[in-house]
């Protein structure tokens, strides 16, 4: 057994080490036996000689005595998986990929109102499923209502697949934030021509994942009806027809964005049902039964939302 003066000096022979020589340090082992496996989900290793019997630290330095040394592991970040699905391309069962051929390549969210930062871009888009892409906020806050703009905990942009999904850019795994949750954690989904919704109640952890349905029933977003619509067969869905981002359709997302692209194919703000071509069909059948609706995330703590004029008023009830 070493004694806590022999540690002492051969941690300082290691600071002067690497003090003189490199900054990166590789593991070897000089013993009489042993070998390494490695399977689908651990791995063993093993050498014949003195067993590990304890551990000493300094600073970044760590010392074990034994050949075999530890491997330090480092997680961050949270992985969150949600699912939502867009009025606008939504054909019954899923939604239509008709954008796939005028995507672009970086996310388009860097622009007003949304004024993201974010350098998500690919080379090529990774699947045939992508409906288009979508910008995802984290709220930290201890109810929903509290849940302003004021407590956004972390901004990505990601890919809407066909079924809902939202992913990362490798078009399969769910979206990863390196954030600390401290109180109850709330998500909102914009796009750039639907209105945007908040999660009305927490995401759900389960196995090191924060989990979130939009599209399962009224109560899923905040605001309730007023927040999203039935697409049919109770599967809910975002409200199509905002093309100015605005946070409400409006004459003005008719008369300044579909009125001037119309005719106009490929990846643009006025084509409301997300084929690829901006025509009648995006005023009649998305903007005209949803205008005068507005967004129910929380911008601030806002008074209730109500009906007026006749027509499903959703006055902006997301915090921001």
């Amino acid at each position: 057994m070493k004694s806590l003066n022999q540690v002492i000096l051969i941690m300082a022979l290691l600071v002067a080490t690497l003090g003189t020589r490199s900054q990166s340090i590789e593991r070897s082992v000089v013993a009489s036996a042993g070998d390494y496996f490695a399977g689908a989900n651990a791995t063993l290793e093993w050498t014949l000689g003195e067993i590990a019997t304890e551990t000493f630290a300094a600073g970044n330095i760590i010392l074990t005595q034994g050949f075999q040394q530890p491997v330090q592991v480092i997680i961050t970040g949270i992985d969150v998986d949600l699912l939502v699905n867009l009025e606008g391309p939504y054909n019954g069962t899923d939604m239509n990929t008709n954008l796939i051929p005028a995507l672009p390549l970086s996310q388009p969210y860097n622009t007003a109102p949304w004024n993201y930062t974010g350098t998500e871009s690919v080379a090529s888009l990774p699947n045939n499923n992508i409906v288009d892409w979508i910008l995802i906020e984290l709220r930290d806050a201890p109810s929903a209502a509290a849940a302003t703009g004021a407590t956004r905990v972390a901004q990505q942009a990601g890919f809407l697949l066909r079924n809902g999904t939202v992913t990362n850019l490798d078009g399969a795994s769910p979206l990863n934030f390196n954030v600390t949750i401290s109180q109850q954690l709330f998500a909102v989904v914009w796009h750039r021509n639907h209105l945007g919704i908040m999660s009305a109640n927490p995401l759900t952890l389960v196995g090191g994942v924060y989990s979130y349905d939009f599209s399962s029933g009224v109560g899923q977003a905040y605001g309730g009806q007023l927040a999203h619509k039935n697409l049919g067969g109770g599967i809910y869905g975002m409200v199509g027809g905002d093309g100015n981002a605005d946070k409400q359709v409006s004459n003005a997302d008719k008369l300044d964005v579909w009125s001037i692209q119309a005719g106009q194919s490929g990846y643009w703000a006025g084509d409301f049902n997300m084929d690829i071509q901006v025509n009648n069909p995006d005023k009649n059948d998305i903007w005209a039964p949803n205008s005068g609706m507005g967004g129910q995330v929380p911008e601030t703590l806002a008074a209730a939302p109500g009906i007026h004029s006749g027509h499903n008023h959703y006055s902006s009830q997301v915090p921001d």
